[in-house]
């Protein structure tokens, strides 16, 4: 029914039963913590989608979890209801201060529990789905082969270029099978060992800011990158999604625009990148097979906590071709608005491979280039 657990922190086992009990029926599923430190510790570990907390608690208060879980990233996000028997102004006053979303006091009858649960979760799809700072920009494609790392690195090359005063990042959020270290020409001099899948390989404790700038790429262009390895995909740690929402949130706190490089495979991680970013560009092939690839995505989308919302649609044409489905046609059977096309450019595509440069920087007056800036146009929009 919900896509994590609700994690309820209180020292009264009985309190902690009933809260629990009464939310399991109801569907949810239940992850318990007795004391302050504990409750930290499995809210790193579990990610929940909301936190019930009590006030009173040895050794660590109500107030101070909800302080130490507001100062680090991967749980600043999940909603904090604060459930206790202090009836004080004074004490909700300093529960708000401290991070909760809502405060309720015990005791309540279930239905108004209930109430406050949905409502926060309701808030947390709607509003909460997003970065505090920077903004992420997933590009993702139907399938494999579309190109959709070269329009990403190509897109960031450009909006670099076009915001000097603005700070962007490329996020290769794959793997393996990495090419944008070629393309960018850093192939032979970034370690193997300073690359995303190690990094993202750590325990959550260890990814901190300060880490994650000895993994970043200062390309020439004023452009910086996260690469993935150039070894095959499963050689390396699945993403985890509390890993990939903690590396967005660091990452947004230093740069202005996150773009993300995604595969077509929607596991947790990168439905937690696309949740928390503010546009999808779907790259879609306009052949009869490369629609229903993308009616598929599209679906999947849907059944999942991202939505389509945020999509809008780019054009991937591969080789010229008279079968190709029309631009109007694509919107009209998809229901997305289309931003850009982008040309097929093979010779374009082998220089920029073997010199090590965007095809942005090879040819700036290119159609690529120019189907890039109006990719830029649109996340300059949002």
């Amino acid at each position: 029914m919900n896509p994590g657990p609700i994690l309820i922190i209180d020292d009264d086992v009985d309190a902690l039963k009933l809260v629990g009990l009464m939310l399991e029926r109801q569907g949810y599923q239940i992850v318990a913590a007795t004391n302050g430190r504990q409750a930290i510790e499995k809210a790193l570990e579990v990610q929940p989608i909301l936190i019930i907390l009590d006030v009173m608690m040895p050794d660590m208060d109500g107030y101070q979890v909800a302080s130490r879980l507001r100062s680090h990233p991967a749980t600043a996000p999940i909603p904090i209801l604060m459930f206790t028997a202090k009836t004080a102004v004074s004490d909700k006053i300093a529960g708000f201060q401290a991070g909760a979303d809502d405060y309720l006091i015990k005791p309540v009858h279930p239905r108004e529990l209930l109430a406050r649960v949905e409502a926060l979760l309701q808030r947390r799809d709607t509003v909460g789905a997003s970065l505090e700072t920077g903004t992420a920009i997933a590009f993702l494609p139907t399938k494999g082969g579309l190109g959709t790392s070269t329009m990403a690195l190509n897109t960031a090359v450009e909006l670099t270029r076009m915001q000097e005063d603005r700070k962007s990042i490329v996020i290769e959020l794959q793997e393996g099978r990495g090419t944008l270290a070629q393309q960018l020409g850093v192939s032979n001099t970034v370690d193997e060992h300073r690359r995303l899948p190690e990094l993202l390989a750590k325990p959550l404790s260890h990814l901190t800011t300060e880490r994650l700038r000895n993994y970043v790429v200062r390309h020439n262009s004023g452009l910086h990158a996260l690469l993935t390895t150039a070894q095959p995909v499963g050689s390396g740690s699945p993403l985890k999604r509390q890993h990939v929402r903690t590396l967005l949130h660091y990452l947004a706190t230093e740069y202005e625009y996150l773009l993300l490089d995604l595969p077509s495979r929607l596991d947790a991680g990168r439905q937690e990148a696309l949740r928390l970013s503010r546009l999808i560009l779907m790259a879609v092939e306009p052949t009869p097979i490369g629609m229903d690839l993308a009616q598929n995505m599209l679906k999947a989308l849907e059944a999942s906590e991202v939505g389509r919302q945020k999509v809008r649609l780019v054009l991937m044409h591969r080789a010229p071709a008279p079968g190709t489905i029309s631009r109007n046609m694509v919107e009209e059977a998809l229901h997305c608005e289309m931003i850009a096309g982008m040309p097929p450019a093979p010779d374009l595509a082998y220089r920029s491979g073997e010199n090590g440069k965007p095809m942005v920087e090879i040819e700036p007056h290119s159609l690529v280039a120019q189907q890039a800036r109006r990719i830029v146009q649109a996340i300059l929009a949002v």
